[in-house]
């Protein structure tokens, strides 16, 4: 197996590739200049196989927000193969080097979303939270009408709406990826694009929605929403029931923080009206990313605990240990969780131990479900008095990443 770093050379080849798995659509013009300026950024390598690039890894740099403090993310953004090389172990290797890559550089977390659950249980990776989407008549926002006109957005404002989406409004498990070709790509990806926002008096882009158009009357998909301040968030939906005297449905994923059906008119007589309808108004949810820690002593370090102090023995089990072990932090801890809250290596005979998987730990660290309930229907087994200390310890705000990649 001949493995390297990716190179333009080798684009035709990953072209192919994503040709072959649906990304991209043969002789589309705007779908390759997406793919090139996507493939300028970030960690890329290929499999090659009798000279031809036939499998493809990629990983971004980027953080998530923990709490109140940003934690560093390796976001792998890209694992493909072709249909030669299927069932060859290239998938499995290019997860493995870019897992290895963000590990030697440092990074606290590591990040992926997922064509179905299950191929990266193997890395260690655990399950994130739900994301929700909406699909409703932007008429029946009970909201008013905004009264300010909006600027018109394209794939060349890119680096304005890349900071703003660096800077905006922040809760729990919020990503940020660093390169801005990575959003110059997604814009020039999107088919039939509007983009509107909104400038403050010095002409800095305050907050805005990107999305897709489709025919006369829709459905438009939003596909990125951005804010600096939460108030914000109401005058894009006021902007979204402003485009209502044309388009018959929206699409959208609820930004973080709150509940978009508060917003909808008797969203469930809606429903119920245009069931089947190509403007169904519906609510679905589902979890599209896994998440692993690299870094256990960085990402508990970050827990800042105010209650009594945990200290506790952690037996971390780390299935990658078979596939990459360089990456693996599977061992015997004693963690601390306080206010300054510590992993040494080793044991307490004194403190109770609690046993887990690093998929398990990570989805109890980042707020995905607590101790007590991961100890039923995850790898976590600790002593009821301990798992509801960690109940207490790890009472987080649902992580929501409202950055999809």
């Amino acid at each position: 197996m001949n493995i390297t770093a990716y190179a333009p050379e080798y684009f035709d080849d990953v072209n192919r590739q994503w040709n072959e798995v649906g990304w991209v659509e043969a002789g589309n013009e705007r779908e390759t200049k997406a793919q090139r300026t996507w493939l300028t950024m970030g960690n890329g390598s290929v499999a090659l196989v009798d000279g031809h690039a036939e499998a493809f890894g990629h990983w971004a740099p980027g953080s998530v927000w923990y709490v109140d403090r940003p934690v560093s993310l390796c976001a792998v953004t890209a694992i493909t193969t072709s249909r030669v090389a299927r069932r060859q172990g290239l998938a499995t290797a290019l997860t493995a080097r870019a897992l290895r890559q963000g590990k030697e550089e440092g990074f606290t977390l590591a990040g992926l979303g997922i064509f179905d659950q299950g191929f990266y249980d193997r890395f260690g990776f655990g399950t994130s939270s739900y994301e929700h989407r909406f699909s409703f008549d932007p008429a029946s926002l009970k909201i008013e009408s905004s009264s300010r006109t909006p600027v018109g957005l394209s794939a060349d404002d890119h680096e304005e709406i890349h900071a703003l989406m660096s800077r905006r409004h922040l809760a729990h498990g919020a990503v940020r990826l660093d390169p801005p070709e990575l959003i110059k790509a997604e814009l020039l990806w999107t088919e039939s694009p509007f983009g509107l926002g909104f400038r403050d008096d010095d002409g800095r882009l305050t907050h805005f929605i990107y999305g897709k158009g489709k025919g006369e009357s829709g459905p438009y998909s939003v596909q990125w929403m951005g804010f600096e301040e939460p108030g914000q968030m109401r005058e894009l939906l006021a902007l979204i029931k402003g485009l209502s005297d044309q388009v018959a449905s929206v699409v959208i994923w609820e930004p973080p923080g709150i509940q978009l059906q508060d917003f909808i008119d008797r969203p469930f007589r809606q429903r119920t009206r245009s069931t089947k309808s190509d403007h169904e108004t519906s609510h679905h949810a589902a979890a599209f990313t896994q998440l692993r820690i690299l870094d256990l002593e960085s990402a508990m370090a970050a827990r800042t605990w105010v209650g009594p102090e945990i200290r506790f023995n952690l037996t971390l089990h780390d299935p990658i240990e078979d596939i990459e072990p360089e990456v693996s932090i599977a061992g015997d801890y004693v963690v601390t969780i306080g206010a300054e809250s510590t992993v040494e290596a080793g044991t307490d005979k004194d403190a109770p131990t609690l046993q887990a998987s690093v998929a398990a730990l990570t989805r109890l660290w980042i707020g995905v479900r607590n101790a007590t309930t991961l100890a039923a229907s995850d790898n976590l087994v600790g002593s009821p008095e301990l798992l509801k200390a960690l109940d207490a310890a790890f009472a987080l705000p649902e992580p929501r990443q409202g950055w999809y990649y």
